[in-house]
């Protein structure tokens, strides 16, 4: 059975400030999997579909090292891997690109940038290794920040879009993928894996820019175009 649309993990972590509380939550989800589900049909995309989207993204060379190790350590072939300079973090899916207007994306920017002001730059953790219904990923701590970061996107969108159906702050569980699972199997070998690359220490990234993309898929891996890069502070 294909899991519906719902947050991964279901539930909050004690505390969204604590990292270990963060790291134990995602881990306890994962290792609760029975199975894993092919992500190319759980997040099913029409042919030649695109949209726009809240992304952060990294150039951060210890964490390129630390996803580039882990995709090494798990190269398979039901594994996609996420390209080293793709490395990403989803905050909010403003809509697919046919139902967004020139005028609407442009306005959205604009109150984008005029909350994100008030944001100053800060740090968050990347790691260690974890995993999803259907992605490996690293967990990401602590998540204040970035739940503010998240509300005020969404404040923004919601100005030009008040009729779309915008993720709720409350549903959001930052996370960085490394890899797409393309096809349904057993979950326990592929946590017993994950185990073994755990004790890897997270690495610190700085969050000082938001980018609005153009997103699209490219044969099994994402790809996007920017179309506005806003600083926080």
């Amino acid at each position: 059975m294909v899991p519906t649309k719902r947050p991964f993990p279901l539930l909050q972590p004690a505390s969204t400030s604590d990292p270990s509380a963060i790291r134990s939550n995602d881990w306890t989800a994962f290792r609760q999997l029975g199975n894993v589900h092919d992500h190319w049909t759980l997040k099913s995309w029409a042919p030649g579909q695109s949209g726009y989207y809240w992304y952060l993204t990294f150039d951060d060379p210890a964490l390129t090292d630390l996803a580039e190790r882990c995709q090494k350590t798990l190269a398979d072939d039901w594994i996609d891997p996420v390209p080293l300079d793709a490395l990403h973090m989803t905050l909010l899916s403003v809509g697919k690109v046919g139902d967004v207007s020139g005028e609407q994306l442009a306005g959205i920017a604009t109150a984008a940038r005029s909350r994100l002001a008030d944001i100053a730059p800060f740090d968050v953790e990347v790691g260690p290794l974890t995993g999803s219904r259907s992605a490996l990923r690293f967990s990401v701590a602590p998540w204040d920040n970035l739940l503010r970061l998240h509300r005020a996107l969404r404040e923004a969108t919601a100005v030009h879009r008040p009729t779309s159906h915008l993720a709720e702050t409350t549903a959001l569980r930052p996370h960085l993928g490394i890899g797409y699972i393309n096809r349904p199997q057993n979950a326990a070998a592929l946590i017993a894996d994950v185990a073994a690359l755990r004790d890897l220490p997270p690495v610190s990234v700085r969050v000082n820019k938001v980018d609005l993309v153009e997103l699209r898929r490219d044969g099994r891996q994402y790809r996007w175009t920017d179309r506005a890069v806003l600083p926080l502070g």
